[in-house]
């Protein structure tokens, strides 16, 4: 069943940033369409199947950009990201039929240098606080075909603060502050996902391939951005992947297992500057340890290394582990 309980707190981590500034001159409608892609980018950065955060960078020195580059680097040691999620087990309808309800908490902040002007060195800070929850169907169709199905809702707020620099004209300043900078949103994104997986069981372990579709939609509710009812963030994201789990000989008296995770996420509308390409790739492997109950919410506990290809958090990190399946 892949519906577990726990209790999770991502560690400040490091992130890529979403925006660029707005260029002088460029009107309202492109200031709202980078608060949509902020709010947007947001439900992936929150959500541990779509990305996965780590602890440290580990440099590959490989010269293929889409394994990171210095670009990358600084985008994703600009930002800090905290997430605490929460999964409530329901009642099984039947021995094939489970459903739960989630509910995550999640800050994301940025602060990174701007230059809209040569030799005028600006700061642009961007903060996203927001909840989510939803309602989790997992059927099982056949011994190993199962689908899944979910509605969910994040109510996320969004701020930025632009300092310009000494030497910034005074009368672009006021074309892009409260327009383009400065600006804060409300706003109420729905978020229904359905999938489909096969699994099976072999004596070397386990394995299961997913496809999952999500889709996001958005009404802005209020903020001091002009006209907040026309922030509509709006995207898909579809997630085909393959999970391994290898078990391994008990040591020190405890179990534990290997995980390997290959994944592709295509990535649609808003959602898309995230990938210069529309999609990355992400690959996990990591050893996993059982608790034994011993750990109140952690089943077992584990570290790994994640690589991601292709998308603006591109590279390799150490993650850590908390109630693996």
């Amino acid at each position: 069943m892949y519906f577990n309980r726990y209790l999770k707190i991502i560690s400040p981590l490091i992130f890529a940033s979403s925006l660029t500034a707005p260029a002088y001159g460029e009107s309202l409608g492109v200031a709202v369409r980078s608060v949509e892609q902020a709010l947007a980018i947001a439900t992936l950065m929150s959500d541990s199947e779509a990305l996965t955060f780590g602890f440290a960078n580990v440099d590959l020195e490989v010269e293929d950009p889409g394994f990171g580059n210095e670009k990358s680097t600084n985008l994703k040691n600009s930002l800090d990201v905290f997430v605490i999620p929460y999964t409530w087990d329901l009642e099984p309808k039947s021995k094939a039929w489970d459903h739960a309800i989630t509910i995550r908490a999640f800050y994301i902040a940025s602060k990174r240098d701007s230059q809209l002007f040569s030799e005028v060195s600006d700061k642009l800070k961007q903060n996203t606080y927001g909840i989510y929850g939803n309602y989790s169907q997992f059927y099982h169709v056949t011994d190993q075909w199962y689908v899944t199905s979910a509605l969910g809702a994040h109510l996320s707020y969004y701020k930025n603060s632009y300092s310009y620099g000494d030497g910034f004209p005074e009368e672009i300043k006021a074309e892009l502050d409260n327009i383009a900078f400065n600006v804060t949103t409300l706003a109420l994104i729905a978020e229904p996902e359905v999938g489909i997986g096969y699994e099976r069981d072999e004596q070397w372990g386990k394995w299961r391939a997913h496809n999952q579709i999500n889709y996001i939609y958005g009404h802005g509710l209020s903020g001091s951005i002009d006209k907040p009812s026309s922030i509509n963030p709006e995207g898909w994201r579809i997630t085909n992947g393959v999970e391994f789990t290898v078990n391994v000989p008990e040591l020190w008296g405890v179990n534990d297992f290997i995980t390997v995770d290959f994944k592709r996420i295509d990535l649609m509308g808003d959602l898309e500057a995230m990938a210069d390409n529309g999609y990355y790739y992400e690959t996990t492997v990591g050893w996993v340890i059982d608790t034994q109950d011993k750990i109140p919410f952690l089943d077992n506990i584990g570290i790994g290394l994640s690589v991601n290809y292709g998308s603006s958090i591109s590279g390799a990190t150490l993650v850590l582990y908390w109630n693996e399946e």
